[in-house]
C-alpha cells in the first residue's frame, strides 16, 4: 500500500493547491518532490505543477520520507495488533522506547525497525512510555496514517504511595531545566513551563507487602541488616505501608508529567527514583493498558487494551 489514491472532484491549477487546501504539510509536499515517481495524475507520474481535473485520479506517496537509520535490533515484540496502517505492541517496563547514549544496543524503536525490515519504513510512533513504563505503544506505518490519527486517549493505571481518597485533578505545568544547553533528566512545576492537567482517579487501596516483610525482617535481626543495607534507615523511617492503585488520564502530555504530578501530592509512584521515596521496588509502576483513537481516512475508530503484567499484578494481589 505505497500510494494514497483521491479521486479529484472539481479542479485546481495545481496538485500543490490540492495539497495546501487538504491540509497537507509543506514539509510532505516538499518530500514529494524529491524523486520522480511520487506524485502519479492518472497513471502517469507528474510533479506539483500538474493541474487537476474533476474525475482524475491522484495518487501520492504515503511515505515520502527517508527511511529510519537506526541500529535493528532482532529480538521478539508482544504485538497486539497489526494491518496495513497500525503495529500495536505492549511493551515490557525497563525496555527504553527510542534508542539513547546508554540504551544504543536495547531498545523498542529498533526491535521495530528489525521486525518491519524495509529500509524505506520511516518509524513513527504515536505515544512514548518512559523507559520504566509499560504498555500500550501505537505505530503509524506511514506518514498518512500518523497525520490521520485523532483523538487519542490513553488510560494509564499507577500504584502510588499512601491512600489517596478521593478523584484528584492537578493543573500545573511541566518545566524542563536547562544547563549548559542540556535537558536536566528531572523536570519541575514551574509558571515557566507547559500546560499540563493529570486526573487521578483511586480504584483500590493495597498493602505494601514489600515493605512489611523487609521491616518483619529487619526487626528481627536489626543491627545486623542495618550495617549491611544503607536503604534500610529510609525505608525504617517509613511509617505508612499503604498504597493505592490509581488510574491517571493526561491532558496535553509531557514528559514525566503522571510521575511528576502524583509525587507533587504526595503521593509518588513505588519504585520511582527520580521523583519518589526510597523503596523495595526496582521501577515506577506505570502502566498503559487502554488507548483510544480514530483516524480520518479510515473513518473508524480504534481501542486496545492490555492486562496488566506480572510485577504489577503480584502487588495488586490481595
Amino acid at each position: 500500500m505505497k500510494y494514497l489514491e483521491i479521486k479529484i472532484e472539481e479542479n485546481y491549477d495545481s496538485v500543490y493547491i490540492f495539497l495546501k487546501q487538504h491540509n497537507f504539510s509543506e514539509h510532505f509536499i516538499k518530500n514529494l518532490r524529491s524523486y520522480f515517481g511520487a506524485i502519479v495524475v492518472n497513471g502517469k507520474a507528474e510533479n506539483v505543477n500538474k493541474n487537476l481535473k474533476r474525475g482524475d485520479v491522484l495518487r501520492v506517496d504515503r511515505n515520502p520520507f527517508k527511511g529510519t537509520d537506526i541500529e535493528k535490533i532482532y529480538a521478539p515484540i508482544d504485538i497486539v495488533y497489526e494491518d496495513e496502517y497500525y503495529l500495536i505492541i505492549n511493551k515490557p517496563a525497563l525496555l527504553p522506547t527510542t534508542p539513547s547514549r546508554s540504551h544504543y544496543h536495547k531498545n523498542l524503536a529498533g526491535m521495530i525497525c528489525a521486525y518491519i525490515n524495509d529500509s524505506n519504513f520511516t518509524l513513527r510512533i504515536m505515544n512514548r512510555l518512559d523507559m520504566d513504563a509499560s504498555g500500550l505503544i501505537v505505530v503509524a506505518k506511514d506518514t498518512i496514517t500518523y497525520q490521520n490519527t485523532v483523538d487519542i486517549e490513553k488510560e494509564y493505571y499507577a500504584i502510588c504511595h499512601g491512600k489517596v481518597t478521593r478523584r484528584t485533578v492537578v493543573d500545573a505545568p511541566v518545566y524542563t531545566v536547562v544547563k549548559d544547553g542540556i535537558n536536566e533528566r528531572k523536570r519541575i512545576i514551574s509558571p515557566f513551563g507547559q500546560y499540563a492537567k493529570t486526573t487521578f482517579t483511586p480504584i483500590r487501596t493495597l498493602v505494601d507487602k514489600k515493605y512489611l516483610a523487609f521491616t518483619t525482617k529487619v526487626i528481627r535481626n536489626f543491627r545486623a541488616i542495618l550495617n549491611k543495607i544503607a536503604i534500610v534507615k529510609s525505608v525504617v523511617r517509613k511509617k505508612d505501608h499503604t498504597l493505592t492503585l490509581v488510574k491517571a488520564e493526561i491532558f496535553k502530555g509531557r514528559t514525566h508529567q503522571i510521575r511528576l504530578h502524583a509525587s507533587s501530592i504526595n503521593h509518588p509512584l513505588i519504585g520511582d527514583k527520580l521523583y519518589g521515596i526510597s523503596d523495595l521496588y526496582s521501577h515506577s509502576y506505570l502502566h498503559l493498558k487502554t488507548i483510544k483513537f480514530h483516524n480520518m481516512e479510515l473513518n473508524r475508530a480504534f481501542v486496545f487494551s492490555v492486562p496488566f503484567p506480572k510485577d504489577f499484578l503480584a502487588v495488586l494481589e490481595k
